[in-house]
Parts: structure tokens; C-alpha cells; sequence
């Protein structure tokens, strides 16, 4: 069964915040090697596991020379509380890139991949800018939750 529209903004926040959290207490692959549990399950959604699978992904991006330039124009944008738009035209930049137009990639996951890869280049180079780029990603993310609740979930979705 898809999860629900409510499900999938609530694993999305979850993700968004192990996405941006570089704390290595907090972001440990999960292994349940030896645990049982009561009964048959298919919840195979854990936010550590997709967020380091999204950050993977996303950084083949980071040497892209337009995420360089996208940096300069958020910077510039911050003074001028225009970051959304900044950051939002900078992800459209990034899926016209030749590392995010494959065949077999969906329009959808080159819009998550060239989101979460700008917003961590971005959160590293300029970490004053974390909580307006997380906000400016979650945005961006929320705006695929239909695409991810049709492919089964987020789970489903970084397992390709």
C-alpha cells in the first residue's frame, strides 16, 4: 500500500533533518542483525539510511561549477531575504547539468538529487545559511511528495 500524503511530509521531515545533520553520533548506518520482531513487516523506512543515500547521490553535483555560482548568487540573495528563489532557481540550474540528465533518471528524482546536492554544498560551504537552505530543500522536497507516494515511498524511492 502507498503511503499517505501525511505520511510522506512526516518521513520528509524526517529525512531534512539527518540530511543537514553532520553530527556523526547521529548519522550511523541502522543494522538489526539478531532482532526480531513480533510479526511480518514491510516499513522498511529509516530517515539515517535515506538521508546518507540522498547525500551519496547528491555528490557528484558538489564540483559542478554552477553550484559554485548558485553559493555567490544565495549569499547575495540572504542580505535580500531571497533565498527560496535563489536556491529554487539554482536546483533548475543544476537538473539542466549534464551529471543530472541521464535517460533513466526521473525528472522528479533529478529535481530531489539537485536539491539535496546544492543544499549541502551550500550548508559547507556557508554553514550560517543551514536553516534558510534546509527550509528552501524541505520546500522542494514537499513539492515531489506525490511522485514519492507513487513510487511506494521514500524507502522505495532511494532504493533505485
Amino acid at each position: 500500500m502507498a503511503p499517505t500524503a501525511a505520511q510522506i511530509e512526516r518521513q520528509t521531515s524526517e529525512i531534512l533533518k539527518y540530511l543537514f545533520d553532520d553530527d556523526d553520533d547521529d548519522i550511523k548506518p541502522r543494522e538489526l542483525d539478531g532482532i526480531e520482531t513480533d510479526g511480518p513487516t514491510d516499513d522498511t523506512f529509516d530517515p539515517v539510511l535515506i538521508a546518507d543515500k540522498l547525500r551519496t547521490v547528491a555528490d557528484a553535483l558538489n564540483d559542478d561549477i554552477q553550484c559554485k555560482a548558485v553559493l555567490n548568487d544565495l549569499k547575495q540573495a540572504v542580505a535580500q531575504e531571497a533565498v527560496e528563489a535563489v536556491f529554487t532557481n539554482g536546483v533548475k540550474k543544476l537538473c539542466q547539468s549534464q551529471v543530472s540528465q541521464r535517460a533513466e533518471v526521473a525528472p522528479e528524482m533529478q529535481l530531489i538529487v539537485a536539491a539535496v546536492a546544492l543544499g549541502r554544498f551550500i550548508t559547507k560551504s556557508s554553514p550560517e545559511l543551514k536553516n534558510k537552505v534546509q527550509s528552501a530543500v524541505g520546500v522542494i522536497l514537499s513539492k515531489s511528495g506525490g511522485w514519492v507516494a507513487q513510487q511506494g515511498g521514500w524507502d522505495k524511492v532511494t532504493s533505485n
